[in-house]
């Protein structure tokens, strides 16, 4: 029996659907990876789209997630990509192994342990790496919440009818950019796209 985690075990639940729904890469991430090269970690990789881009660009790709059902599609998805099941808060890797990181539509599932995370894309980075980290904007018109509220909890409707509750921190920008910074990356770039906040740092 595998370990239960939360978040994948939620997830395990949509794959089949988030993968049928979620399978293009975003622009964002497209224009990061493009002139980048080396070793690539994708954190929160889910079907393994963002994964496809940096092998086609000639990365070695490692994708990490905490559902092991995503996991099996990113696999059938990018054949020359490398996976692995864990957590973001604690990264099964040594340091300074990585030249890129992504970490995408992922950190806002965590209702703790945030900044650790980032600490550890710190930790596994190489000096000069970069850091591409998103989230879901609390700045974005979608919210009608009270000033301060930044958790909510978004449903997932299954094409089966089956709802399942997500668990959301809604940063806003400053935020995004606060807790990276905190982490002890230096901000290179912070921008809001398609409602999504997104923070470029390097490792110094």
């Amino acid at each position: 029996m595998k370990d239960s985690h939360p978040v994948g075990d939620l997830f395990d639940s949509i794959a089949e659907h988030f993968d049928r729904t979620r399978n293009y890469p975003w622009k964002e991430v497209v224009e990061f990876v493009s002139g980048l090269e080396g070793k690539a970690l994708d954190l929160g990789c889910g079907n393994g789209r963002h994964c496809v881009v940096m092998v086609e660009r000639e990365m070695d790709v490692i994708g990490l997630d905490a559902s092991m059902e995503l996991l099996k599609i990113a696999r059938e998805n990018c054949p020359d990509g490398r996976f692995v099941r864990a957590d973001v808060r604690k990264l099964p890797f040594r340091e300074d192994r990585f030249d890129v990181i992504t970490y995408i539509a992922s950190i806002h599932h965590l209702k703790k342990g945030r900044v650790e995370s980032l600490r550890e894309c710190k930790r596994v980075l190489k000096e000069g790496g970069e850091l591409l980290v998103s989230s879901w904007s609390r700045e974005s018109d979608r919210w009608d919440l009270p000033d301060k509220q930044r958790d909510v909890m978004v449903p997932w409707t299954r094409d089966d009818g089956k709802v399942f509750q997500r668990y959301y921190h809604l940063y806003t920008l400053e935020e995004l950019e606060y807790d990276v910074k905190k982490a002890g990356m230096k901000v290179e770039d912070r921008f809001l796209s398609n409602d999504n906040n997104y923070v470029r740092a390097v490792k110094i």
